[in-house]
């Protein structure tokens, strides 16, 4: 109760998360002292909730920023919804870019995008099929799909050392290795991509999306990854591949994209980056946070 928006939802749970944020028991806080949101039980997030705010409001600047935020409401009845929805209002004014090169196409300007950025966008939201599941103003249909994105890491939750995406929520076999279909505004900036960052390269991104079968089988982790560490954590053998390919969402893949369609797609992708968006993002990190924590750029 009390929360504005989805993005207020979504600032409720990093917090409980023990590997995002929280730590775990035993662990010290980075001034060195005993951490005590770890002792909470990770199946009490209001306990955790409650923790937090304790922790907020034991700090001065943070008192007086919740009172200009809430000035109608006590200090004893501030809750992390109202954090949550700080956050999210934050998120909101900070991260909104409505002036791509695409947004101005749309609102008339018809030089704002090239030549070959308009081929790209008449191939993205037809041949190519991407607006299959990459449609709406955000260029999301915010549903599940499976790609056959290669398995790298550590995996997670129950299907640790793989990662069998919504599977892990539903429990429904159907949906093994169905990940939410990301937002596209600003990708070129993003990667790197899919859900476990498999992808350096966004033309590789757009391959692999067309045929996602034959690229699972020639993906090579040494040329897309930086970290050597994590080339070997490479799931291929063939029980896992054919565990990928039973669930692929297949009835929405194009099949093999020409080299010049591939680049092409890539062109209008890099349109939906808003300007100077590092320069924007800089802007709006503080120099100073009212923790004390030492803020790093990006």
């Amino acid at each position: 109760p009390g929360l504005e928006s989805v993005l207020a939802v979504q600032a409720m749970f990093p917090v409980t998360s023990r590997l995002e944020m929280r730590g775990r028991a035993g662990d010290r806080d980075f001034l060195g002292q005993h951490n005590e949101m770890a002792d909470v039980d990770d199946d009490d997030p209001r306990g955790i909730w409650n923790q937090l705010m304790q922790r907020l409001l034991a700090i001065p600047e943070y008192q007086d920023l919740f009172a200009a935020a809430y000035p109608e409401k006590p200090q004893d009845d501030l809750t992390f919804a109202d954090a949550a929805n700080a956050i999210a209002a934050f998120e909101i004014e900070a991260f909104t870019f409505l002036d791509s090169p695409w947004d101005q196409y749309l609102a008339g300007d018809d030089r704002a995008l090239s030549n070959k950025q308009k081929r790209g966008a008449i191939l993205f939201f037809g041949q190519a099929k991407c607006v299959e599941c990459h449609a709406g103003p955000l260029l999301t249909d915010q549903e599940h799909y499976n790609i056959c994105t290669p398995q790298l890491g550590p995996g997670a939750g129950v299907s640790a050392p793989l990662d069998m995406g919504r599977f892990l929520e539903t429990g429904d076999l159907l949906d093994s290795f169905r990940f939410r279909v990301p937002p596209l505004r600003n990708v070129a900036d993003t990667g790197p991509w899919m859900h476990n960052g498999a992808y350096n390269n966004l033309r590789d991104v757009i391959e692999h999306h067309a045929t996602p079968g034959a690229n699972l089988l020639t993906y090579n982790p040494r040329k897309q990854l930086d970290e050597p560490e994590l080339h070997d954590s490479l799931k291929n053998d063939s029980a896992t591949l054919t565990m990928l390919v039973s669930t692929l969402d297949s009835q929405y893949l194009s099949g093999p994209l020409p080299n010049r369609s591939v680049i092409e797609i890539e062109a209008f992708l890099e349109s939906l980056s808003a300007p100077n968006l590092h320069s924007r993002l800089e802007e709006t990190i503080p120099e100073s946070v009212p923790s004390g924590l030492p803020v790093d750029g990006i």
